[in-house]
């Protein structure tokens, strides 16, 4: 292979595993509000190492931690649909409970509970080490997705939304409490529920109709998933993933105007000025109301649009601005040696030393790794470098 298919090659196979891949922290922290000490699980994505302070990522928090049955497949839902760019990558915070109805247990609208005090005064402060996007999203299930709905009750502003498999606890109290609130905080709340029938969800899915009936406004004012042929346990599994993508509903697509390109993957309109085409990019580097720059899998699409249609000057740009993002990422460095070599060859020397020294200093061992490491020695030894 020649540099540019070894490239190739080789920033396919890293866009699969980056893309499906998380690494794992375990914070243990004495909680004043608990007077215990509390372990979290911390996911965050593999391309973590590679980001700078700059990258926010949205957060995610799991309850019900203490059952693999749950989180387990959620976290495999989860990661899944960042494979497949439904949903953005996220820090996703797994928290057990050791007492679940006591710790979920709702008093009122108004009493703190620890749980909500340990997630949105103790905890929170720990996570600003991952520097942590104001994208906030709590899920639970039954006794936890009546809590995660008072919580989202009592922090509109922290949260940005909340999924509440299948509640039952306290429901007609929270609704009444939400429908005296701002109408707009119910655009974050999306609640499923299980089938009707006695072996399915019957109890919870019956309290849920009647609550339909009495409040029929609120229902539909909000995102609701009938899983009418899941049991109580399994609403999660079938549910989650529909509610993950309709509250993520606008990410994968909010690049698609950028360098827009036919089958042929030639561009179907002439782009403005680059500084304009730049300035589209920034603006489209939203989750809803939040900020949120490119992803690795974005900048490689956005620059090799530019980049097959001859715009290299473009192309250049959308690299550099990747390389403020993920300036440990050492693919975007070879393709910046690439593009500049023709016009700068001082540039393209540091571009390609610079990914040298990070294949060296950031990765660990893959398999190919030695074979781009031999391809960049060529293109030294090519260039008189």
């Amino acid at each position: 292979m020649n540099m540019k298919q070894t490239m190739a090659f080789m920033a396919f196979l890293l866009s699969i595993s980056l893309s499906y891949g998380q690494e794992l922290d375990t914070l243990k922290l004495y909680s004043q509000a608990f007077n215990q000490e509390r372990t979290v699980y911390v996911h965050k994505p593999k391309f973590y190492k590679y980001k700078s302070e700059a990258v926010k990522l949205p957060v995610i928090y799991l309850l019900d931690g203490q059952h693999e049955w749950f989180v387990d497949p959620l976290l495999s839902d989860i990661q899944y649909l960042q494979y497949t760019k439904e949903i953005p990558q996220a820090i996703v915070v797994v928290i057990p409970l050791n007492q679940r109805n006591i710790e979920c247990g709702i008093v009122d609208l108004h009493t703190e509970l620890p749980l909500d005090a340990f997630i949105t005064k103790e905890l929170d402060p720990i996570l600003q080490k991952y520097h942590p996007n104001d994208f906030k999203l709590i899920i639970g299930h039954s006794f936890s997705a009546s809590f995660a709905l008072y919580s989202y009750y009592r922090h509109p502003e922290y949260y940005a939304g909340v999924i509440a498999n299948t509640p039952f606890d306290e429901m007609n109290l929270l609704v009444k409490g939400f429908i005296e609130q701002d109408p707009s905080v119910r655009k974050g709340i999306s609640i499923s529920i299980g089938g009707i029938a006695n072996s399915k969800d019957y109890y919870h899915r019956k309290n849920y109709e009647q609550l339909k009936r009495d409040y029929p406004g609120f229902f539909n004012s909000i995102q609701v998933f009938e899983a009418n042929y899941s049991a109580h346990n399994a609403v999660p599994i079938v549910a989650t993933p529909t509610l993950l993508t309709a509250v993520f509903e606008s990410f994968r697509s909010r690049y698609n105007h950028i360098a827009k390109v036919d089958d042929s993957y030639t561009l179907t309109s002439q782009p403005q000025s680059l500084a304009q085409e730049l300035e589209h990019l920034q603006q489209a580097s939203t989750i809803g109301l939040y900020a949120y720059p490119p992803e690795i899998a974005d900048i490689n699409g956005i620059a090799s649009r530019y980049w097959n249609n001859q715009l290299e000057a473009y192309a250049v740009e959308v690299y550099k601005l990747g390389v403020s993002y993920y300036p440990k990422y050492y693919e975007f460095y070879l393709s910046l040696y690439e593009l500049t070599f023709p016009t700068n060859k001082e540039a393209s020397k540091a571009y390609l030393e610079k990914a040298e020294s990070l294949l060296l200093r950031v990765e660990g061992h893959w398999d190919g790794k030695n074979d781009l490491l031999d391809a960049i020695q060529v293109e030294k030894s090519k260039n008189g470098w």
